[in-house]
């Protein structure tokens, strides 16, 4: 069991957070975010859903640190977040891994551009690789590795700079179906080991259901939270859980929430 003990202080804030923009071609005033409050405790796996261009990715860079809210506040450990990198790391869509490194250089790239010493930081990693079942492919290159193993590789990068929060933009999204559930059984696996706070940005309900001790929900855009569900699913927690009625029962909960949005979203007289 992974236990969570709510805080009032540390772990993830944000407060009143809003991000507008303009679009240079149109001159279009774009309203991405607005009104957004989020409470993530130390230790919690959160999954944020919601249409496509509700804003999840934009607020996910936000707490990377990529990207500065025009309102509100968001703050790490008490700590107001206006940079990358520190007790961050992002994992995205696609593995984004170096060609030209072998599974081991990738995995240590974090760790030498800190100034670790490269013999020293390959020592660091070598337990990352076994966490994530890629014991054996040091020496590979990204190429002779399949779309799982790849993203095995990038989960480890994350982890090997030591983040106390972990932010997964999709991570699984293109992968096949099969690969990817194994991927979420994968993940829950190292989530435990390491303890990590996890902020999980995904199209797919039932991925969500799954992996997280809570769901957000959120609105076409601008987006808002309009509804935050405990997932009271008991840990550890096998594939055929998410089959089983009371899984079922929350996705449907989910969908139903969504289901207006969505097809709002898809509407063809809607911008982007």
């Amino acid at each position: 069991m992974h236990d969570v003990v709510p805080t009032d202080r540390g772990g993830l804030r944000a407060h009143g957070v809003g991000m507008e923009y303009v679009r240079r071609r149109t001159g279009q005033r774009v309203v991405a975010l607005a009104d957004l409050d989020l409470v993530i405790s130390p230790g919690e796996f959160v999954s944020i859903v919601g249409p496509t261009g509700c804003g999840k990715t934009t607020f996910l860079n936000m707490v990377d640190g990529m990207v500065t809210p025009t309102r509100g506040t968001i703050t790490w450990q008490d700590q107001s977040i206006e940079s990358s990198g520190g007790q961050r790391a992002m994992v995205f869509q696609e593995a984004s891994l170096f060609p030209w490194f072998t599974v081991e250089r990738n995995v240590a790239y974090g760790l030498q551009c800190r100034g670790v010493p490269r013999a020293a930081a390959a020592e660091r990693v070598a337990p990352l690789i076994r966490m994530v079942g890629l014991d054996g492919f040091e020496q590979n290159y990204p190429y002779e590795l399949s779309g799982g193993m790849q993203q095995r590789a990038n989960l480890a990068r994350a982890l090997a700079v030591e983040p106390d929060l972990l932010l997964m933009d999709e991570p699984f999204a293109a992968l096949d179906a099969q690969t990817r559930e194994i991927m979420q059984s994968e993940l829950l696996r190292i989530w435990d080991l390491t303890k990590k706070t996890v902020l999980f940005v995904t199209h797919q309900i039932d991925e969500a259901v799954y992996l997280s001790d809570r769901v957000i929900v959120m609105s076409s855009r601008p987006g808002r939270v309009v509804a935050d569900l405990p997932v009271p699913i008991p840990r550890p927690r096998a594939l055929h859980v998410k089959r089983e009625p009371g899984a079922i029962a929350l996705v449907e909960q989910i969908w139903d929430l969504l289901e207006v949005d969505v097809r709002r979203a898809m509407a063809p007289d809607r911008a982007g």
